[in-house]
């Protein structure tokens, strides 16, 4: 752009003004349109659905509380926070096997359909495998596994809980099917929470060790920090919405954690339970992994509309345990398969001391 006195400006104002009060004009009108031009060109500012907040589904519509959120999460959080935040926490438990070696000529691991994706040795620790491991996503009942995690820390299995949920109010909820003022023990609920992956369950555990949901979230949270898991959030004792978050790396380390309870091992790869106290019936598990997988020993399955499908499997071939986990994934199953079958036979592990 060119600015000039005497063209357009001189013709606008007219005769009768004196050529040096022109120029002053018209330099005062230059430096305003450069302004403007330089107003106009701005980047515009990205629309609302392209703020990702807590793995909110792409083109959803904000609330006025994400927004905020995510306003808050770029002030808290800058990229150098960010980085620093995918360091690995000490591991719980601490290591007792050196990390496997992946073969010189190991091929690339199998693609999958997952937004993250992780498998991890659990005498070591190692990561063997990851994609956008720390992406912070809603992981839907795999929840579930710290809400047993609490639960199994307090101990006390026997002790006899009262429902005051009535799971089949809960349409198009995975429940073990309590009634209002059913007696049974913290351990059927156990099994009822991560074999038929019962809603109903998490809340009566919770209440139970607790007294309320809010409080035996709190315990989760606080327990989630506790391992130094800096990527995960909840909010229920069930995964049911998305306001709570996780990545597959840290699901990877709780359920790694889980497994060193031994009830926990016997739970989740149990296929029936017996239920008893007021009512005897069978609960069964849902996770189809432990049927169709070689070695397969867990955990947890897990769907909601916003998380999408999300699964951590566990399995064990010639003593040695692997860990998948695979969030918003329509083929988990296959997919864990095929990252479990690739690690097993492309590293080699130390020798037993």
């Amino acid at each position: 752009m060119q600015c000039a006195a005497g063209s357009g400006y001189h013709r606008f104002m007219g005769g009768g003004v004196s050529p040096a009060y022109l120029a002053r004009v018209a330099g005062l009108g230059c430096v305003l349109a450069l302004f403007l031009l330089a107003y106009d060109a701005r980047p515009a500012s990205p629309p609302a659905d392209a703020v990702t907040v807590r793995g909110r589904e792409r083109g959803a519509e904000p609330s006025v509380p994400e927004v905020a959120l995510a306003s808050a999460v770029q002030t808290e959080r800058p990229a150098a926070a960010v980085e620093m935040s995918i360091v690995p926490p000490p591991l719980d438990p601490a290591p007792w096997s050196g990390a496997p070696r992946r073969l010189d000529a190991a091929p690339a691991a199998p693609a999958t359909g997952a937004l993250s994706a992780i498998v991890v040795d659990e005498a070591s620790g190692a990561v063997l495998y990851e994609h956008d491991a720390h992406r912070e996503l809603a992981p839907a009942s795999l929840t579930k596994i710290a809400t047993a995690i609490v639960v199994l820390r307090r101990g006390d299995l026997d002790a006899d809980a009262v429902s005051d949920v009535d799971g089949f109010t809960m349409r198009g909820s995975t429940t073990m099917g309590l009634y209002a003022g059913d007696h049974l023990s913290r351990r059927d609920l156990l099994y009822g929470l991560m074999l038929p992956s019962g809603n109903d369950a998490a809340l009566v555990l919770g209440r139970s060790v607790s007294g309320s949901d809010e409080a035996f979230v709190a315990e989760m949270n606080a327990m989630v920090r506790g391992l130094g898991l800096r990527n995960t959030s909840f909010a229920t004792p069930h995964g049911l919405g998305r306001v709570g978050y996780s990545s597959a790396y840290d699901m990877a380390m709780l359920a790694r954690h889980a497994m060193q309870f031994p009830e926990f091992r016997q739970v989740v790869s149990t296929i029936s339970w017996n239920v008893g106290g007021t009512r005897s019936y069978a609960v069964h598990n849902i996770n189809s992994f432990l049927f169709n997988y070689e070695g397969a020993d867990g955990v947890k399955t897990g769907y909601t509309n916003g998380a999408g499908h999300t699964l951590v499997a566990s399995a064990t071939r010639n003593g040695h345990r692997l860990y998948a986990v695979l969030l918003n994934d329509q083929t988990r199953y296959m997919d864990a398969a095929s990252l479990l079958d690739w690690a097993f036979a492309n590293h080699t592990w130390p020798a037993a001391p």
